[in-house]
């Protein structure tokens, strides 16, 4: 029996920033899956895409999609179906976030790019997806991601205006987004409290962005993943509790549980 469950993001952390591919961190993916660790999604990519990339990996686990604007939890392990998974939304829902985003347009002229102002091809050349993947990345629930192409002062008005109107933006890897009062470490924690309330479980949360930040501060142990520039997100964080990884995505993903499971001395005990 295991002590621990893992939350990881994807975009930057687990697939390549470039390509998505995972390859380079099959050998942890599949220690995890022997040590029947719990590994779950919480990203801002959605419901479609994240099913697909469960697939890719072989994972029944529950996820939260959207920067944990809603949580999808399988109600048994027999079947992975959309009806066999619970829908939980924890955000404001998406027609909500564009009728105000039209509204702040409309009214001081920003100059910024939704996914629901971009066609599929246009997003496939502004993401580098294929169209499946494009397709599957318009179908939102509660959250829109844009691309901000005005001033940096203007940006500081518009996420003031956001929040006037109780959404707030936050800073993913590629994209801003825009959403409701709600985080990545909102789905981190309304599952512990769900699955994890009356265990000693302990959590390991990788992440790579400021939409991370929350989930890793909030997680007993944390790897922060290097970005493709090199550089790397800064956490509040106890560094005897944090690893930074070597490498990008997703080598880096690697590196980490490589590290924190011989650190932690996971797998070491019949686990």
């Amino acid at each position: 029996m295991n002590n621990y469950l893992i939350f990881t993001d994807l975009d930057g952390t687990l697939l390549d920033h470039h390509d998505y591919s995972f390859t380079q961190a099959l050998t942890a993916l599949k220690k995890i899956k022997q040590l029947k660790i719990p590994l779950i999604i919480n990203s801002s990519k959605t419901y479609a895409e994240i099913k697909h990339i469960r697939t890719q990996l072989h994972n029944n686990h529950a996820f939260a999609v959207e920067n944990g604007a809603a949580l999808f939890i399988p109600r048994s392990d027999s079947t992975d179906n959309d009806n066999n998974l619970e829908q939980i939304i924890l955000g404001v829902a998406h027609a909500d976030i564009l009728k105000t985003l039209q509204q702040i347009r409309q009214q001081h002229h920003y100059s910024f790019t939704g996914f629901s102002d971009y066609s599929v091809n246009e997003l496939m050349l502004e993401t580098g997806l294929a169209e499946l993947q494009a397709t599957q990345a318009k179908q939102r629930l509660a959250s829109e991601p844009l691309k901000w192409r005005d001033t940096q002062a203007k940006l500081s008005q518009f996420e003031a205006a956001l929040n006037d109107q109780g959404l707030q933006l936050i800073q993913g890897g590629r994209f801003y987004h825009v959403m409701g009062q709600n985080d990545k470490s909102t789905a981190m924690a309304w599952l512990l409290n769900r699955f994890n309330q009356h265990s000693s479980k302990k959590t390991i949360a990788l992440g790579d962005s400021q939409n991370d930040q929350k989930m890793l501060e909030q997680a007993d142990y944390a790897a922060v993943i290097r970005k493709p520039d090199l550089s790397y997100l800064k956490i509040n964080k106890a560094p005897e509790n944090t690893y930074y990884s070597e490498d990008a995505a997703p080598l880096g993903w690697q590196q980490a549980i490589d590290h924190l499971f011989a650190k932690l001395n996971i797998g070491e005990c019949n686990e």
